[in-house]
């Protein structure tokens, strides 16, 4: 598998092949945002950004769906 700095794997029940992906360059990230129902009506979940900060480090940041940041990871 070839990663550069992010990477995105997911299986979902009814596709035959997994979702997965990344960045092209190397200094890329990405952002997901994930839908529930309730009640009938779609609502925004969480969303999940990648970013790349400079050349030194990489960062994962979860939020709800009132933008509340519930994790962020960083590397170097």
């Amino acid at each position: 598998m070839a990663v550069r700095n992010f990477y995105v794997e997911a299986d979902i029940d009814g596709r035959k092949g997994q979702l997965t992906g990344g960045p092209r360059s190397k200094d890329g990230g990405f952002h997901m945002t994930l839908y529930i129902r309730n009640k009938g009506k779609i609502e925004e979940a969480f969303t999940i950004c990648g970013e790349a900060i400079g050349e030194e480090s990489l960062s994962i940041v979860i939020k709800d769906s009132s933008g509340l940041e519930i994790r962020k990871e960083s590397t170097r």
